[in-house]
């Protein structure tokens, strides 16, 4: 290959790269214009930019080191009372490498928040907090029932009744 084929087959390279960097940049507009859009109605989580870069953001007052349940519900309550999704938290927390991959550990969380009382499911799958956690029932010992037990005579009864059931059965079949 002579120097002067290989130069044009860079510059082909590079102007190819361009043209896929240009269309990647204008898709990635087009999604940021559409979250930009949808987070204006919706609003599920505050978020505010970072010095870092125009592209990167950071929730403010959420401190990421901690328990993980406690950062979900920390996430659910700072969504206000417009919720937020499951799959949002989930996001959120693996962007900050706080769960390995899925929303599973983020559902078991919101259930046994749920069940809990702090938070409560909104329409469309939003999750939000409750405006009045429930009051914890104090755990009141169950009276155990008395086992019953069946005197000889009631026993020898059954097995006279079964006896007679069979033997009414095998004359029939």
């Amino acid at each position: 290959m002579s120097k002067s084929t290989f130069i044009s087959d860079l510059n082909a390279r590079i102007a190819e790269s361009e043209r896929i960097i240009s269309e990647q940049n204008e898709y990635l507009s087009a999604l940021r214009h559409l979250l930009d859009k949808e987070t204006a109605n919706a609003a599920p989580m505050k978020v505010t930019p970072s010095p870092n870069g125009p592209g990167t953001q950071v929730l403010s007052d959420i401190d990421f080191k901690g328990r993980t349940s406690e950062i979900v519900l920390a996430l659910v309550q700072r969504s206000g009372e417009n919720g937020t999704k499951p799959r949002d938290i989930a996001e959120t927390l693996l962007k900050h490498n706080l769960i390995n991959k899925g929303s599973n550990a983020v559902y078991s969380y919101l259930s046994e928040f749920k069940k809990k009382g702090l938070v409560r499911l909104k329409s469309e799958g939003l999750y939000v907090a409750a405006t009045k956690p429930m009051a914890a029932t104090a755990a009141t010992p169950q009276k155990s029932r008395k086992k019953r037990k069946l005197s000889p005579e009631g026993l020898e009864a059954i097995r006279k009744a079964q006896k007679a059931r069979w033997a009414a059965k095998k004359a029939k079949g």
